[in-house]
């Protein structure tokens, strides 16, 4: 649901040329458009709207309304929130009396909101494309360069689409006066600030349990129903473990019934007693023009098409939360990257899950955080070379573009930097969560939010503040989690359940059996893929255990035509396009491995969703 707010008159003749329903209300000088179906918070003392939903741990009330006003009421009084206040949200924030705009958001900044500045006065929003409409700015060559060629396909910092139009910064506060002109800054900075003991030997998850729960419980206030995305595996399971019996719960997830993950969701559910409901469309992998269209104007983020399955199946019912899973893999520690990659659990398999040592964890100091940084700056910059900036259709010169993308990674580093983490190994994960899990995995919450208000409960405030201060020698190789599922009565019912990465073999079994069978499995894997490439028949089996079929998506008949929809009127470069189709026809080809096409339909989106911005322009300036 979107809105914008402004100090600039905004005629009726303009927003009502918009794709968007939007309503339009005064405060003082101020200009609020809304779309039907935003819930504004209007008080005697203020005005706001919240994407996500804010609550009250101290509060008693069955009211939702009522905590969000209570913890607007604590933004207002002070930044960073008390540790009674949690939620997962982006808020605006209008004072009735000075007429003064406060913009905030959560300790990752899932939900985005946007602010811009320019000669003609300042514009607040929760989206790009109402924004450029409105505001008339210019496109942001840099953002454009970072979203089509950059590492993950994303933004980065602050940096958006749009010149000047800047995106709130994870944990960001600022305070503007009526004018638009900032008044104060503050960053929330409380995540690792207070790491348990690494003793093997504790009783945490019983607390972090206790609290998540209550976390949901609190978020499904004023609900009876609810949805869950169910991917079958642990961050899933833990949403669903923690949801209360008093709910009607249906379970929704993507692909084919023989699927094996959807088989693994399917048992889940029928434990937990709720619904489920599989959905399977591959044509919608590479969606018709019509179909990208139609979720690039209303989410702005189309990438993995694979909900698309679920969305485009399901009767929208706006005001009913579906919840998803922990966006981070915090609990299991997965972005400590130095104990994390492959090569490193096969090596040290019996030093750390069968003997479970400790792992070793190295103070951080300003040289080790500048080393980081530089490798960081390493490798980003790779993606900005000549060659690849030659395929675009753009001015600006590779050195302008490093040094942008420097100064971008700069705000970054500042944030990360503020937190004084007490290990090296931690700037790896933390970076993680400001960059792939905030630009790339949110992009889930915001396309579910097309059918549904889209929550992840392990993303508030107050559980990931919990997460993060969990020792990361308890948190590896799913220590913590292992614990959690064994001695949780809500969770133990699905510790029978095989996960997704060791088939067959029931949660609970001890490591020295279920890292042998994921061995065994991926060793399999390994052979049908080299088998289907060598033999160039997508037609052959390539997974033991049947899952989304890749390299069948890449032999749909319309494949090659609906990419060339996408591009009929291409913002990005003529070499660019050629580049994106050539690289889909060698995997349909199977002369490249069929990967997900993340890095294609993110092209294509961001493409649409540059020409939506023009062509609505059009429209409007028509008027």
């Amino acid at each position: 649901m979107k809105f914008l707010l402004s100090n600039i008159s905004i005629g009726k003749d303009i927003y009502t040329k918009s794709p968007f329903d939007l309503r339009s209300k005064s405060i003082g000088p101020l200009n609020l458009l809304s779309e039907k179906g935003v819930e504004i918070l209007e008080t005697e003392s203020h005005t706001s709207i919240t994407d996500g939903y804010l609550r009250d741990l101290n509060c008693d009330s069955p009211n939702s309304h009522i905590h969000t006003e209570r913890a607007i009421e604590q933004i207002i009084a002070g930044w960073p929130l008390p540790e009674h206040i949690t939620g997962s949200f982006s808020t605006t924030i209008i004072d009735m009396k000075s007429l003064e705009i406060t913009i905030c958001n959560d300790l990752i900044g899932l939900y985005p909101v946007y602010y811009l500045k320019n000669k003609e006065g300042f514009y607040v929003s929760n989206s790009i494309i109402l924004m450029a409409l409105i505001s008339g700015c210019e496109f942001d060559e840099v953002g454009i360069l970072q979203r089509s060629i950059g590492q993950d396909f994303s933004n980065i910092g602050a940096r958006t689409i749009l010149k000047d139009c800047k995106r709130l910064l994870p944990g960001q506060y600022l305070k503007l006066d009526k004018f638009g002109e900032k008044l104060e800054t503050k960053y929330d900075n409380s995540l690792f600030q207070d790491i348990s003991s690494p003793d093997q030997k504790h009783q945490l998850h019983k607390k972090y349990w206790e609290a998540f729960k209550k976390e949901v419980t609190l978020c499904l206030i004023d609900q009876e129903e609810v949805k869950v995305a169910l991917s079958g595996g642990i961050d899933s399971r833990v949403v669903l473990g923690a949801i209360p019996s008093d709910k009607k719960i249906s379970c929704l997830t993507f692909g084919a019934k023989v699927n094996y993950e959807t088989k693994i969701a399917s048992r889940l559910a029928k434990i937990k007693k709720a619904g489920f409901s599989n959905f399977y469309q591959p044509d919608l992998y590479f969606p018709s023009y019509e179909v990208l269209k139609k979720y690039t104007l209303q989410t702005e983020a189309v990438q993995i098409c694979s909900w698309l399955e679920i969305m485009e199946n399901v009767k929208a019912q706006p005001v009913v939360p579906m919840l998803l899973g922990e966006l981070c893999e915090a609990l299991p520690g997965r972005n400590i990257l130095k104990y994390s990659s492959r090569n490193f659990r096969q090596e040290n398999f019996i030093k750390y899950y069968l003997l479970k040592k400790d792992y070793q964890f190295e103070k951080s100091t300003p040289e080790n955080f500048e080393a980081w940084k530089s490798k960081i700056l390493s490798r980003y910059l790779i993606y900005y070379g000549k060659i690849r900036l030659n395929r675009m259709d753009f001015k600006i010169s590779s050195k302008e573009l490093n040094q942008a993308v420097k100064e971008d990674l700069e705000e970054l580093f500042s944030r990360i930097e503020a937190h004084k983490l007490p290990y090296a190994e931690l700037y790896d994960e933390l970076f993680s969560w400001y960059t792939y899990t905030r630009m790339r995995l949110a992009k889930q919450l915001q396309i579910s939010s097309f059918s549904y208000r889209a929550f992840s409960p392990a993303m508030s405030i107050q559980i990931l503040r919990n997460t993060s201060n969990i020792h990361p020698n308890l948190r590896l190789n799913y220590r913590f989690a292992k614990k959690l599922f064994k001695e949780s009565k809500e969770l133990i019912k699905f510790n029978k359940v095989p996960t997704n990465q060791a088939p067959l073999v029931p949660q609970y079994f001890p490591d020295l059996i279920k890292f042998p069978v994921w061995g065994i499995r991926s060793k399999i894997d390994g052979y049908l893929i080299k088998r289907m490439m060598k033999g160039k028949n997508a037609g052959n089996r390539y997974r033991l255990f049947k899952s989304i079929d890749w390299a069948g998506a890449y032999q749909l008949p319309d494949m090659e035509k609906n990419l060339k929809d996408y591009f009929k009127i291409n913002h990005l470069g003529e070499e660019f396009f050629k580049s994106i189709l050539n690289q889909s026809v060698q995997r349909k080809e199977l002369n490249h491995w069929p990967f997900a096409n993340i890095d294609i339909m993110n092209a294509a989106s961001l493409n649409m969703e540059i020409d939506l911005i023009k062509s609505l322009r059009e429209e409007i300036d028509e008027v």
